[in-house]
């Protein structure tokens, strides 16, 4: 440790130690480290010296008006909704860094340098705290939702022990799953401000973002073949930008330890899904392992034609207009012959080609495109499971196949929207679920979209997807 370090340490150790008793979370491990904040869970967190800290500090940021003060609400607000980063690597990082500016901001703001963020554990307790559902005059944690029990979100996909890589772009990686669910899928369920870009007018969000931030330190500890990019790797080269003067070294947001600074009360992946027993098939969906119930019934659609889509991509069969309500549904996508050949050469890690096309493909994807929301279905409360199915083999003993490839619902469209800066493309990584599938199955796959409802959930038409389409593109992408 060179000498400009050492004095750093030892000077916030001595912060640290004249804080005293009013920093009831920061614990001092020894004079050579840097002194850590825990963030606690809620229930142990409101019962603590800070709770009071927290909420003068949300009340004065709230009655802050002015949009370009760090020390408004407005502006953390403002940064989530013109920087950050959904469905793309580095989701997890940038929001590490995120949480960190804004509790330091929160310290500052209520004057209580212990202030820590608290965490809500949903697995543990599905329920959102009543704290925040108070609508009592003056409740600075209270917003209009749709939804206050978190129950239909919460999958244990994303804990799987074959998960081992980490970030989006890669194969059996955690990141694209846990932003997946739980974190789309409680964005959905909760609804109102939470289900957009906007999310953080939500005090809620502030707790959410914590506990997903916790899911993946109690990742990285779970070990068992579990694998982040090295520290020293260019993965973890540049920073994460707030704005165009705040930005925070991507290496910082390697751990919570060492630069940030925190841990968290708890620091385990969950290991049941206590809170779904009982509930029924649709619900059951996120918890269940990779087979899945029977699909719905087919629906009926305009099919398209095969067709280059890009650059770099073509479609090889899809469907129009493509309405979702309040039922569950299916679109069949059927390839030819010449086609489905293709899209399993890709499955079996073999580049091919597209006859009249210059390119190899490399990866197979089912593409929604030109996704939009209703008016019915724009405050959330809901989402849909997406599902590839493939029929049983005609020559093996094979059973169909059903896999979940991810979530639909309002803020992934809207996240996808802010992505793009146009109207909203979701695209499912497929290549390898049909590594083992026989061509004449892969040419008659469906697409389902299963209805997951919270307690209070929309009737009528919430999304309209312009074409579901089957994709092959030259990138490589395997998330």
């Amino acid at each position: 440790m060179n000498q400009h370090d050492r004095g750093r340490r030892n000077f916030l150790w001595q912060s640290a130690l004249a804080v005293g008793a009013a920093a009831a979370p920061l614990e001092v491990i020894g004079a050579s480290t840097l002194p850590l904040y825990k963030r606690e869970e809620w229930h142990i967190f409101k019962s603590g010296t800070h709770y009071g800290a927290l909420i003068n500090a949300i009340k004065t940021m709230k009655a802050n008006t002015n949009v370009n003060d760090p020390a408004s609400w407005a502006y953390w607000v403002n940064i989530h909704v013109t920087r950050c980063t959904h469905g793309v690597p580095y989701f997890l990082g940038w929001h590490r860094g995120y949480l960190h500016h804004f509790e330091k901001r929160l310290r500052l703001v209520s004057g209580d340098s212990g202030l820590v963020l608290p965490y809500w554990d949903y697995y543990a307790n599905a329920n959102m705290p009543s704290e925040f559902t108070d609508p009592g005059s003056g409740n600075p944690l209270y917003a209009n939702r749709a939804n206050t029990n978190v129950k239909p979100a919460l999958s244990m996909n994303a804990f799987s022990g074959s998960l081992v890589n980490f970030q989006t772009g890669t194969s059996k990686a955690f990141e694209p799953s846990v932003e997946t669910a739980p974190h789309n899928t409680f964005h959905n369920i909760i609804g109102g401000v939470m289900a957009g870009m906007e999310s953080p007018v939500d005090p809620i969000f502030w707790l959410h973002h914590a506990n997903v931030d916790r899911l993946w330190v109690g990742w990285v500890a779970a070990g068992a073949g579990r694998m982040m990019p090295l520290k020293s790797a260019p993965y973890w080269s540049g920073n994460h930008s707030y704005t165009s003067t705040l930005t925070t070294a991507r290496t910082h947001t390697f751990d919570t330890r060492i630069n940030l600074a925190y841990y968290y009360q708890n620091e385990t992946l969950p290991t049941a899904l206590q809170a779904l027993a009982g509930d029924d098939g649709a619900m059951a969906l996120q918890a269940s392992g990779s087979t899945m119930p029977a699909p719905p019934a087919i629906g009926t659609f305009s099919l398209s034609q095969p067709r280059t889509t890009g650059e770099s991509t073509f479609s090889t069969a899809g469907a129009w207009q493509v309405a979702l309500g309040e039922l569950s549904l299916s679109v069949q996508l059927p390839s030819s012959s010449d086609h489905s050949q293709a899209i399993a050469k890709i499955a079996r890690g073999n580049a091919a080609p597209i006859r009249g096309r210059v390119f190899k493909y490399k990866s197979v994807h089912v593409v929604l495109d030109d996704v939009a929301i209703t008016a019915a279905g724009s405050n959330g409360g809901y989402f849909y499971n997406v599902l590839l199915n493939v029929p049983a083999g005609r020559a093996a003993l094979s059973a169909p196949r059903t896999r979940l490839i991810g979530t639909l619902g309002p803020f992934q469209v809207r996240a996808a929207a802010h992505q793009s800066g146009g109207p909203a493309r979701l695209r499912y990584v497929v290549t390898q679920l049909l590594a083992d599938i026989p061509i004449v199955d892969i040419g008659m796959a469906t697409v389902s979209f299963i209805r997951v409802n919270g307690e209070r959930s929309p009737a009528g038409l919430v999304i309209e997807i312009g074409e579901v389409r089957i994709e092959l593109s030259t990138d490589a992408d395997e998330s």
